[in-house]
C-alpha cells in the first residue's frame, strides 16, 4: 500500500507538471490574442479624421524600481469612440483607471514615490481583457485638450489589429527548442524513477507468488499490472493536482511571469498524449527493472549478476550528442527547418541522457576506492551505495539533467546577451566620481517658458542639470535624421568643451570615434526639413568644429550633432523643438531614478526619461528567458520532491536493518550521517557531471549561432548551491522517518 501511494504521488506530481507544460500553447495563444487586441497605433500609416468614432491616445509608460508600468493617456472625441480593451468606459479628465496589481502596488505604504507620480483619483479597475497577465501594471489616464501629432499623441478609429506572428529568428528558435527539451527530459526521468519506488518490497512479494505456484511469466505480468495500476492512479492524482493548482495560479509569480486561470487549459491532443505516454513509460521502466531480478519460490530475491559496467558506450552517448550539434548543423538558419529541429532535439537528448548513463559508473568506481576506511557513517553509506548504486543514482538523475540543462540555457542566454550589450563610455565626471551617472528627460508634452532645469535640479540625488531644446532635421529629400540642440552659451558649455561662445554661434560637435566624413552633411546653407515633412530650415554658419569632450552632465555624444544658440537656430526650429534636461545624479542615493521619474512626470505626464543603465533587451528574448527560467524553477522543485520521496523509500526498505543497527549500539547520529552521505555523494558526482555537460552543451549551442562563448560563473555556482541545498533539505526532511523506522518494533519480521 505504501509503495502504491509513493509511486502514485511521484507519478501524479510528474503528470501535473506535464499537464502544465501542454497548457503553454493555449496560454501563449491567449496572450498573443490580447496583445493584438490592445494595439493602439496606426500600423497602416493612414490619416484618421476627427469624428465621433475617434479617440486620442498618448503613451505615458513609466518604470518603478525596475518594474515597467504601461500607461495610456486617452481622450474620446465622440460618443462612439472605441474603448481600449480593459475599459468599461472612458475615465474623466484627470481620473485614472488602474489594474488590480497596480492598485495593490499603489496601496503599499513604502511606495509613496509612485503615489506622488500617479497622483490622480482612481475611478475604476482595468479588467482582464486589457492585461497580459494578472500581475501586469497598467493604467489609463483621462486626457483633456489633446492634439493629434503633438507629443506623440495619435488619433484612432479602432483599437486592435490582427496580424500574423513573425517567425522566431534562428537564435530564439534554438533557445525555445533547447528549453523545451531541457524542461521535459527531467520530468520524464522523474516519472521513470517514480515507477520503481519500493522495488525491494515488490521483489519479495513476487517471490511469495512463486511459492504458491506462479511461474516467472506470471510474476512478470503481476509486476507489470502493479506498475500499470500505480501509473493510472498517478494519472488521476496528477489531473486532480493540476485542476486544484490551476485555481490558484493567478497568485503565483515566477520570474515576473504569471497567467490567468482560464488561459491554463491543456491542449486536448497533447493532454491525451500525456495520459497514454505515462502508463507506457511505467510499463517499460518496470520491464527493465525485472531484467536484473530473479524471484525464487523460497523467497530469495537475487540480483542477476551482469558484466562489469563498461565506460565506452556511456561516454559515446554524450559524444554523439555533441558531434550531432557540432557537425550536422552548420549554420543557425538550419535550425528553422524540420530536420534542423530534429537534429538539435536528438543531440541535446543524447547529451543529457549520456550524463545519467555515466553517473552509475562514476559512483561504482568511487565507492570501490573510497569505501574501505573512514567513520562508521561513511562506511555504512559506501556499503549501501555499492549494493544499490542504481537506486542511489536514480533519484539524482533528474536533478543532474535539470542542472546540466539549466547551465546550458544560462550559458546560451549569457552569450546572446553579451552580443547585444553596448559599450557605455563614461564621462570625465563619472570616471572621477564612480557613483555619478547621467540621464536625460525629454518633456515632449510641455511648453516653453517653464524653468525645468531648476525644478529637476531640486530632485534628491541630482547633482547638476543642463537645459536645452532638441529638434530633428532631415536633408532634402530623404536624408538621415540629424540632431540639433539649442541652448544659451552657459548650457552649451556643459554639453561640450567650446573654444568660445556668444549669441549667434553654432558648433559642430563630432564624437571621438567618428570618421572624418561624418560631418559633411553639415555644410553652411544646406537646405533641410524640420522633422520628416516639416518646414524648411537651412544650416547656419558654423563657428567651429570640435571633438566631443563633455564634462557634465551629458554622456558622450552618440552622434555628430549641431549645437546652436537660439538666435542662430531661429524661431521655427525653436517652436518645433522638444524641451530636454540632461541630469547628473548619484547612484548612492536610494531610489534616485524613481525620484527623477516622479519629478519629470509631475512636470509632464508624457515625459520620456532615458537613464543609461536601463535594460533594453530584445522583447522576444526577454519573454523566452522569463518563461524558461520559470520552468527551470518548477522542474527543480519537482526534482527536490523526487529526491525526498526516493530517500524516504530507501529508508523504509532498510528499516529492519537500521533497527538492528540501533539495537546493537550504533548511534542514531551515525545513521543520520549515513543518510547524508548517501544523498550527498551521488549529488556531488552529479553536479560535477552536470557542470561539464552543461558548459559543453552551452558552448556548442553558442558556436552554432555564431556567438562568442561567455560563461556566467556566478549563476553556475548558484545552481550548484541549489543542488547542495537540496541535499541538506532532503536529509533534514528524512530525519523523522529515520527515527520512526529505527524503533525496536521494526525488528519484528514474519
Amino acid at each position: 500500500m505504501i509503495r502504491t501511494v509513493l509511486t502514485a504521488a511521484g507519478i501524479g506530481i510528474g503528470v501535473a507538471v506535464l499537464l502544465l507544460a501542454v497548457s503553454v500553447p493555449t496560454a501563449r495563444h491567449q496572450r498573443d490574442a490580447r496583445i493584438h487586441d490592445r494595439i493602439d497605433v496606426n500600423l497602416d500609416d493612414r490619416t484618421v479624421p476627427a469624428s465621433r468614432h475617434s479617440v486620442l491616445v498618448g503613451d505615458i509608460d513609466t518604470v518603478f524600481r525596475g518594474a515597467p508600468i504601461r500607461g495610456r493617456l486617452v481622450e474620446p472625441e465622440g460618443r462612439d469612440a472605441p474603448l481600449p480593451p480593459g475599459l468599461d468606459r472612458f475615465p474623466r479628465a484627470g481620473d485614472m483607471v488602474v489594474s488590480p496589481a497596480l492598485e495593490r502596488l499603489l496601496a503599499e505604504p513604502e511606495n509613496e514615490l509612485l503615489r506622488a507620480r500617479l497622483d490622480h483619483p482612481v475611478a475604476g479597475e482595468v479588467n482582464d481583457s486589457g492585461l497580459l497577465d494578472p500581475g501586469e501594471y497598467v493604467f489609463f489616464l483621462g486626457g483633456e485638450h489633446m492634439e493629434s501629432g503633438v507629443a506623440g499623441v495619435r488619433r484612432l478609429d479602432h483599437v486592435g489589429k490582427a496580424y500574423p506572428n513573425k517567425p522566431l529568428g534562428p537564435e530564439l528558435l534554438l533557445l525555445t527548442v533547447v528549453g523545451i527539451v531541457v524542461l521535459l527530459t527531467p520530468v520524464a526521468v522523474f516519472i521513470a524513477a517514480a515507477t520503481r519506488f519500493g522495488g525491494e518490497h515488490r521483489d519479495r512479494r513476487l517471490a511469495a507468488l512463486r511459492l504458491i505456484g506462479a511461474d516467472r511469466g506470471m510474476t512478470a505480468r503481476v509486476a507489470a499490472g502493479e506498475s500499470l495500476a500505480s501509473s493510472l492512479i498517478g494519472v488521476v492524482v496528477g489531473t486532480v493536482l493540476f485542476a486544484v493548482g490551476r485555481r490558484f495560479v493567478e497568485v503565483v509569480d515566477i520570474q515576473g511571469l504569471s497567467v490567468f486561470t482560464q488561459d491554463l487549459t491543456p491542449e486536448p491532443f497533447l493532454a491525451a498524449v500525456v495520459v497514454l505516454a505515462v502508463p507506457c513509460l511505467s510499463l517499460v521502466s518496470a520491464r527493465l527493472a525485472m531484467n536484473r531480478v530473479i524471484a525464487e519460490p523460497l523467497g530469495v530475491v537475487r540480483r542477476a549478476v551482469g558484466a562489469e559496467r563498461r565506460l565506452w558506450w556511456r561516454v559515446a552517448l554524450p559524444a554523439l550528442g555533441l558531434s550531432l550539434l557540432w557537425m550536422s548543423v552548420q549554420d543557425a538558419s538550419e535550425v528553422q527547418s524540420t530536420a534542423g529541429v530534429v537534429t538539435v532535439v536528438v543531440g541535446v537528448l543524447a547529451l543529457l541522457m549520456g550524463v545519467t548513463a555515466v553517473m552509475p559508473w562514476l559512483l561504482e568506481r568511487l565507492t570501490e576506492r573510497a569505501g574501505g576506511a573512514g567513520p562508521l557513517s561513511w562506511q555504512l553509506a559506501m556499503r549501501r551505495l555499492r549494493s544499490h548504486s542504481e537506486a542511489s543514482t536514480r533519484s539524482v538523475n533528474g536533478i543532474v539533467v535539470a542542472v546540466a540543462g539549466a547551465i546550458a540555457l544560462q550559458t546560451l542566454f549569457t552569450g546572446m546577451a553579451h552580443g547585444r550589450t553596448h559599450d557605455h563610455r563614461l564621462t570625465a565626471q563619472e570616471r572621477s566620481e564612480p557613483d555619478i551617472r547621467v540621464g536625460m528627460v525629454r518633456l515632449v508634452g510641455a511648453h516653453g517658458g517653464t524653468p525645468y532645469k531648476y525644478l529637476l535640479a531640486k530632485t534628491p540625488g541630482v547633482t547638476q542639470a543642463v537645459e536645452f531644446r532638441e529638434v530633428q532635421v532631415n536633408e532634402i529629400p530623404y536624408g538621415t535624421p540629424q540632431t540639433v540642440r539649442i541652448a544659451d552659451c552657459a548650457d552649451l558649455r556643459l554639453l561640450a568643451s567650446l573654444p568660445t561662445c556668444s549669441d549667434g554661434d553654432a558648433f559642430l560637435v563630432v564624437p571621438h570615434d567618428a570618421t572624418a566624413d561624418e560631418g559633411t552633411a553639415w555644410k553652411t546653407g544646406t537646405r533641410m526639413h524640420i522633422g520628416m515633412s516639416g518646414p524648411a530650415w537651412r544650416v547656419p554658419r558654423i563657428t567651429a568644429t570640435v571633438r566631443a569632450t563633455p564634462g557634465n552632465p551629458q554622456s558622450p555624444l552618440p552622434e555628430t550633432m549641431l549645437l546652436a544658440t537660439p538666435e542662430t537656430a531661429g524661431a521655427t526650429a525653436i517652436a518645433r523643438a522638444t524641451p530636454a534636461v540632461g541630469l547628473a545624479y548619484r547612484t548612492s542615493r536610494p531610489d534616485v531614478q524613481d525620484h527623477i521619474r516622479t519629478a519629470a512626470v509631475r512636470l509632464d505626464p508624457q515625459s520620456r526619461i532615458d537613464l543609461p543603465n536601463e535594460s533594453k533587451e530584445n522583447t522576444a528574448l526577454q519573454s523566452i528567458r522569463r518563461a524558461l527560467l520559470a520552468g527551470v524553477a518548477v522542474v527543480l522543485l519537482l526534482i527536490a520532491t523526487s529526491m525526498l520521496i526516493g530517500a524516504v523509500e530507501q529508508l523504509r526498505d532498510q528499516k529492519r536493518v537500521l533497527a538492528i543497527l540501533i539495537a546493537v549500539g550504533v548511534p542514531r547520529r551515525s545513521l543520520s550521517g549515513m543518510v547524508l552521505w548517501q544523498t550527498a555523494l551521488p549529488v556531488a558526482i552529479g553536479m560535477l557531471s552536470a557542470g561539464l555537460a552543461g558548459t559543453a552543451l552551452g558552448g556548442t549551442l553558442l558556436r552554432l549561432v555564431g556567438r562568442a562563448t561567455v560563461f556566467d560563473w556566478t549563476s553556475m555556482w548558484a545552481m550548484t548551491g541549489i543542488g547542495a541545498a537540496a541535499v541538506l533539505l532532503v536529509t533534514v526532511s528524512t530525519l523523522p522517518t529515520l527515527r520512526q523506522v529505527t524503533r525496536m518494533e521494526a525488528i519484528r519480521h514474519e
